[in-house]
């Protein structure tokens, strides 16, 4: 309830109206230079602070629950809360290696798709889908979000990009490379002119889901470009039998044919590789030492992709008819719940042991929700016990979380759960779950085991888009104590942030074999970002369409973002058509450059020692 709705009971005066005024649009940065004794009382007042939050007001916590009093506390807080943001990283990497890659390249081989159609749509969807969900949060309510989209598609272009170049070598895919760096300069330069046209304007609903139609349209020549790559390898196959049948071949044309069909053949279908080797690598501490063995900055030759996994003999590795329906169940319960693995326990050291140990807490809670869906695992990752569990509790917390999120009623520093909804939810899943336990086995997965990939793939995304969310408040929180601007934080240490989990998906799906895919996704996900997730923010934040909106959503970092890439999406097509589409460590290392560049540039911005790329506004004569 407002001042002036309550005036006539309380009687207030309009030094109480301007207060109100005051509050509603002061920065909470503003509230950073006053004594720590009023900060507690502002904080909970002042509109700005209230926007800064997720499942926990850190404000209210740091000024109110704690109290803090001196500069050295404060410090110390922050130093806390980047150590919480390097759980959050570990955690999302976690949730990425052991849930959602290997769900994602279950439905990709489901769905018959290539790599790079798989990394275009579903993984560029999947880590855009936080930034999409956190655009439509408090925290973004009035924030530069075409800076921080902008920066965001930078940080993945020459971070992840760069981290996949350096990690392993692989053969582009020519074509797409070069039509996606294009959609993506077109993405880009439509938004500008939806902002920029006539002066800095508005952003009107018919704009904004007119920009969904280009990724529409993009999402559309890839699945074009898939069909008739496939029916080209159908044609050259009847080509090829017809001249097997001839009394004397042609060999130099048959050749011909046969080398075109073996290119087109490594960009078909999906395969599951068997990653053991990279796994018990990784586990032992060698792998970085592997991988460098020919030195830092020398790319190693490239190498062949590993076998593919039997996934029917995997499925049915321990599967036997005479044995009966719940052998082992609780022995495989209690071994699906341990959350220290044991191959990485024996191939580890000390240092890789003690990590494995501080980090078992999280892991037990994650493994309690989220089904493991893995061809690559005996059985699939089934466990008959816990997965029937699974049933009851993976809707109930994630119900419960979305619908906390959304309703937003906090308790002193940290969010109310809501349970009106999600408490409905066993009436459902408790009699699925004793329908699935009474039919199903322990030693082999039931038929419907697949379906337990959705309830992965949706908690999956829940969680870490909670993480993602939550790294974000804390990077501006960091900011805001060190008297850092919103603009500034978002293209460096948000962007970052943001780009954290693209590059630890990207990194991984590399390593294991599918640098293709990462790379497509590299590309992907900044089209997806630019375009879905900003023309969404633009339906549903209505003040978008205010008089001069786009002065505030350009941000002051916007003609840099910009510039910048497309400076990255040049010289990308140039090192690509150079390296005739090889990925190589140097390139990587030049687009780590870049952005070393680009975060210089900004930082001598913030301090104001160089001009930015904008455009004074000229003063009007009063």
């Amino acid at each position: 309830m407002s001042l002036r709705s309550r005036g006539s009971k309380w009687n207030f005066t309009e030094l109480d109206y301007e207060f109100e005024s005051f509050l509603t649009n002061m920065s909470c940065v503003a509230v950073m230079r006053l004594p720590y004794s009023m900060r507690c009382m502002m904080a909970k007042r002042a509109h700005d602070c209230r926007r800064i939050i997720n499942f926990f007001n850190y404000f209210r916590m740091m000024y109110c629950s704690i109290d803090i009093e001196t500069k050295a506390t404060e410090i110390l807080l922050m130093c806390l809360f980047m150590l919480i943001c390097v759980v959050f990283l570990w955690a999302m990497s976690f949730n990425i290696g052991t849930f959602f890659s290997p769900v994602l390249k279950i439905v990709c081989l489901k769905l018959h798709m290539n790599e790079y159609l798989a990394g275009v749509t579903f993984l560029a969807f999947g880590n855009s889908c936080p930034d999409i969900i956190a655009n439509l949060m408090p925290v973004r309510a009035d924030a530069p979000i075409f800076t921080i989209a902008v920066g965001n598609a930078l940080a993945i272009i020459l971070l992840s990009g760069g981290t996949v170049c350096f990690l392993r070598p692989f053969k582009m895919n020519g074509h797409c490379t070069v039509r996606d760096l294009l959609f993506l300069l077109l993405g880009v330069e439509v938004l500008r002119y939806v902002m920029a046209k006539n002066g800095p304007g508005t952003v009107t609903m018919w704009e904004s889901i007119g920009l969904i139609f280009v990724y529409v349209v993009y999402a559309t020549v890839n699945v074009i470009d898939l069909v008739i790559m496939r029916y080209s390898m159908k044609k050259l196959r009847r080509e090829l039998e017809e001249m097997q049948g001839l009394p004397t071949p042609p060999q130099k044309e048959y050749m011909a044919k046969m080398k075109k069909l073996s290119l087109l053949e490594v960009d078909d279908e999906l395969p599951i590789h068997d990653t053991t080797k990279y796994r018990r690598s990784w586990a032992s501490g060698r792998h970085f030492a592997e991988t460098t063995a020919a030195g830092y900055f020398v790319t190693p030759k490239q190498k062949d992709p590993p076998a593919p996994v039997d996934v029917e003999k995997n499925r049915k590795y321990l599967y036997n008819a005479e044995n009966p329906k719940n052998l082992l169940l609780f022995r495989e319960f209690l071994e699906s719940l341990n959350p220290i693995d044991g191959e990485a326990w024996e191939l580890g050291g000390c240092c890789q042991r003690f990590f494995l140990i501080i980090r078992s807490p999280l892991v037990f809670v994650l493994l309690v929700f989220i089904p493991v869906v893995d061809f690559e695992k005996d059985k699939h990752g089934w466990s008959k016990l816990l997965n029937c569990l699974q049933i009851v509790l993976n809707p109930f917390v994630i119900i419960t979380l979305v619908h906390s999120a959304v309703a937003s009623k906090y308790h002193t520093w940290y969010l109310t759960l809501n349970l009106s909804i999600s408490m409905w939810s066993p009436c459902l899943t408790v009699p699925l779950a004793i329908m699935i336990f009474i039919h199903s086995r322990t030693d082999v997965p039931p038929f419907y085991h697949l379906l337990f990939a959705l309830l992965t793939f949706f908690s999956s995304l829940t969680t870490i888009w909670i993480a993602a969310t939550e790294l974000e408040v804390l990077s501006e929180i960091v900011g805001i104590v060190f008297h850092l601007s919103e603009n500034f934080m978002a293209v460096t240490i948000g962007a970052i942030m943001n780009a954290a989990p693209d590059m630890i998906a990207n990194s991984q799906l590399t390593l294991q074999g599918y640098g293709r895919m990462a790379f497509a996704a590299i590309i992907g996900g900044p089209v997806f970002a630019i375009v879905v997730s900003l023309s969404v923010a633009f339906v549903f934040n209505k003040r978008v369409r205010q008089e001069d909106a786009a002065s505030w959503v350009f941000g002051e970092h916007g003609e840099i973002c910009y510039y910048f890439l497309v400076i990255t999406i040049a010289t990308t097509l140039w090192w690509s058509i150079m390296f005739d589409f090889h990925a190589r460590r140097s390139a990587g290392v030049f687009l780590w450059c870049i952005f070393l560049i680009f975060m210089i540039f900004v930082a001598l911005v913030e301090w104001e020692v160089i001009h930015d790329l904008t455009v004074d506004q000229p003063l009007q004569p009063v």
